[in-house]
Formats: C-alpha cells, sequence, structure tokens
C-alpha cells in the first residue's frame, strides 16, 4: 500500500479519521495515467456534489456515518480547504468563474446579480466539453425563483445555481434575460429529478443509462443539502449525508466513472467568519473536500486550498484553455493523484 502524508487536525476529528482509515486496504489497480496539465491527470466524467453551509469539525460518526465511514476512506480527504466568502451564492459562483459580486454575497437573484464574465460553463462549451446542472427539486429547466417549500421537502434555492448568474450562459444571444432564456440554459441547467420529496430521477435515469455528460455539477434541494432542517427527527448534516449514501454509488458503479471518472464532494461555505490566516482569501469557513477517482491516491492530504484552486483544477483536468479570474492565481489540487 502507498503511504500518504498526513497532517494535523483538530484532535477529535483526527480520532475519528484515523481510526477509520485503519481500517483501509490497498487501493485497486488503476489504468496507466493519462497525460497531465500542472500534476492534474486528465478527467473522464466528472461529478462535483456541494452541500451547504457546514464546517469540517461539525462532522461526526452520528451525523455524518457515510462522509466519515466511507467517503473518507475511499478518497483523498483535504484537511485544509476553505470556502472563498459569505454568503451561499458568491460561494457557487467563485467556484465556477474565479470571483464574485457584493450583490452575490447578500444572495440576491439573478435578475439583480447576473454578470457578463468568464466562467467554467463557458470554457466547457469553447473546448466542445458537455455539461449539465442537475438541480433537485428545480420546477423546469433555467428557473430564475426559489420553489417549493421545507414542508414539502422539495425547496430549490435559485441562489444555489451559478450558471443562471451568467449572460452568456442564461441568456439567448449572451444577454440575460427573465423572459428569454438562451436553449443552453433550456437543455443544460435541469431539473435532477421531479418535484416530489426528495427525487433525483431524472439524473439517476440518465446515470443508469450511461447518459450523463462530461461535467455534471449536482447540487442538492434546500432539505437535502444540510442548510435546512426540514425534517425534525434527522439532523440537517444527516440529511446530506444520506443524500450521499444514496447518490454517491450509484455515481461509483456507472459506467460513466468507470472511465477516469472523478467524484468531488464539498459544501459551499462553513459557519465561521474568517478569515483564515493562512490564507486570507479563505473567509468562508473550514469545510469538507473529497475526491473519489480511479486516479486518486487515497489519504489526508493538507496544504491550504479554496474554491478557486477547485476550480482551476477542474480547467486542468478538462484541459480548458486558460484560467478564469481568481483560478488564475489559485495553487492546483495536484498532490492527490496516483503517479
Amino acid at each position: 500500500m502507498k503511504t500518504h502524508r498526513l497532517v494535523p487536525i483538530a484532535a477529535a476529528f483526527l480520532m475519528i479519521t484515523l481510526v477509520v482509515i485503519s481500517t483501509q486496504g490497498a487501493s485497486a489497480s488503476v489504468a496507466p495515467p493519462l497525460p497531465s496539465v500542472e500534476g492534474v491527470p486528465a478527467f473522464g466524467n466528472v461529478f462535483v456534489i456541494v452541500g451547504e453551509n457546514t464546517e469540517i469539525t461539525q462532522l461526526n460518526l452520528s451525523n455524518a456515518p457515510y462522509q466519515l465511514g466511507t467517503v473518507l476512506p475511499q478518497s483523498a480527504w483535504l484537511t485544509d480547504y476553505f470556502a472563498t466568502t459569505h454568503n451561499s451564492e458568491s460561494n457557487y459562483v467563485a467556484m465556477t468563474s474565479g470571483q464574485f459580486t457584493t450583490c452575490e454575497q447578500q444572495d440576491k437573484n439573478p435578475s439583480f446579480c447576473n454578470q457578463d464574465v468568464p466562467n467554467l460553463f463557458h470554457q466547457l462549451d469553447a473546448s466542445g466539453i458537455s455539461w449539465k446542472e442537475w438541480m433537485e427539486s428545480m420546477p423546469s429547466p433555467c428557473y430564475l425563483v426559489n420553489a417549493g417549500s421545507d414542508a414539502n421537502l422539495n425547496g430549490y434555492a435559485v441562489r444555489h445555481n451559478p450558471a443562471v448568474d451568467y449572460a452568456d450562459i442564461e441568456g439567448a444571444g449572451g444577454v440575460w434575460s427573465s423572459t428569454n432564456p438562451s436553449t443552453e440554459c433550456l437543455s443544460q441547467v435541469v431539473p435532477a429529478g421531479t418535484t416530489g420529496p426528495d427525487n433525483m430521477d431524472y439524473f439517476n435515469a440518465n446515470l443508469s443509462a450511461d447518459t450523463v455528460p462530461r461535467f455534471n455539477y449536482i447540487v442538492p434541494n434546500v432539505c437535502e443539502d444540510a442548510h435546512d432542517t426540514c425534517n425534525a427527527t434527522i439532523p440537517r448534516i444527516q440529511q446530506f449525508d444520506d443524500f450521499l449514501a444514496r447518490e454517491v454509488p450509484l455515481i461509483l458503479h456507472s459506467e460513466a466513472f468507470a472511465h477516469n471518472g472523478v467524484l468531488i464532494i464539498t459544501y459551499d461555505e462553513g459557519n465561521t467568519g474568517g478569515p483564515n490566516p493562512v490564507d486570507p482569501v479563505g473567509n468562508g469557513g473550514h469545510i469538507v473536500f473529497a475526491v473519489l477517482g480511479h486516479d486518486v491516491r487515497r489519504g489526508l492530504y493538507g496544504g491550504v486550498y479554496d474554491h478557486y484552486s477547485l476550480l482551476r483544477t477542474l480547467e486542468d483536468g478538462f484541459g480548458l484553455s486558460g484560467y478564469v479570474g481568481g483560478a488564475a492565481n489559485a495553487t492546483p489540487i495536484n498532490t492527490i493523484w496516483l503517479p
């Protein structure tokens, strides 16, 4: 088994992780390495799942048994990963465009906060790489306002949907419009399922049929992303953990994941105000960041990273041209991959 570099973290969290990791066997054999950019291998199909408002130190084996008992020992788990700011919308925009505005920090609707800025989705378009945002409980494609409710377990928050903030994605002809959405937005910013409680049927059906695109940005509804406590008998963090326990095995055992697949699990932000003394940019809280894949070397990894590092790593893994926004100065996540 390859040795992994462990780094200091909070004592209670370290005890949990070491107990879990000690049960992990040797990594499975992997295919020969593909050409890399900045030490990041070429990605096949990529899945990014984003939870909400949780510090890494809030996870324990009671509220996050799947994340700590299953994801952690199978993943590269970053111990010093930070959100960029508060509040939600600005972090989703940061991880897909390398910047954010005061409007987005205030979680206003895209009708107020839309921008004509370079972004990951447009970069993927330019490189001919297919993508979709899968939004759980969104009533219809490219939906621009909130919908659903906690009581019905189907709350959709448009502030968690970054693609609709970008004029060159949302609007026909690259002009943002609440009445004239682009064909691209209608076909690629789509519901993950019905508006029934906790429903991911459309995504799951595409995954089963091997018709998912290369890049899949998956956002649970506000009940399943750890944002709201919608079920009085289940803590909010456990609701996201249950979502992962249901969806992650489907991804990992899919045909799409079998060929250089990468799965990234993270959160938009934590609960603290920061800033982190090591990384002044990372003042959105200390959050989970886990990567699973055939080219991933399992273990705990230090090094300070934030959402701009995620963006740069995706740009490298897809071989995109250039880096947008803060990704240009970010450190790629390149220590976690098998040689």
